[in-house]
């Protein structure tokens, strides 16, 4: 195990619990994510996107399917 002075731990621990507070400082407000509920409402490329999702992913299902027979 290597030898630190308390100096340099001490160095460490301040230094992570900036880190921390940093964290604690520049997280979103709560409910913030209320604010993008919607952002896409009747956008016709997130439409298209999401008929694409569901198509691979019953294709998928139905791949799955046929290996379980």
């Amino acid at each position: 195990m290597s030898q630190q002075t308390i100096e340099d731990r001490l160095a460490i621990l301040e230094s992570r619990y900036t880190e921390l507070l940093d964290l604690l400082r520049n997280r979103p407000a709560k409910g913030a994510w209320r604010g993008v509920v919607g952002m896409f409402a009747d956008d016709p490329q997130i439409d298209e996107l999401h008929r694409e999702i569901r198509r691979i992913r019953e294709e998928d299902r139905a791949a799955t399917r046929q290996g379980e027979s």
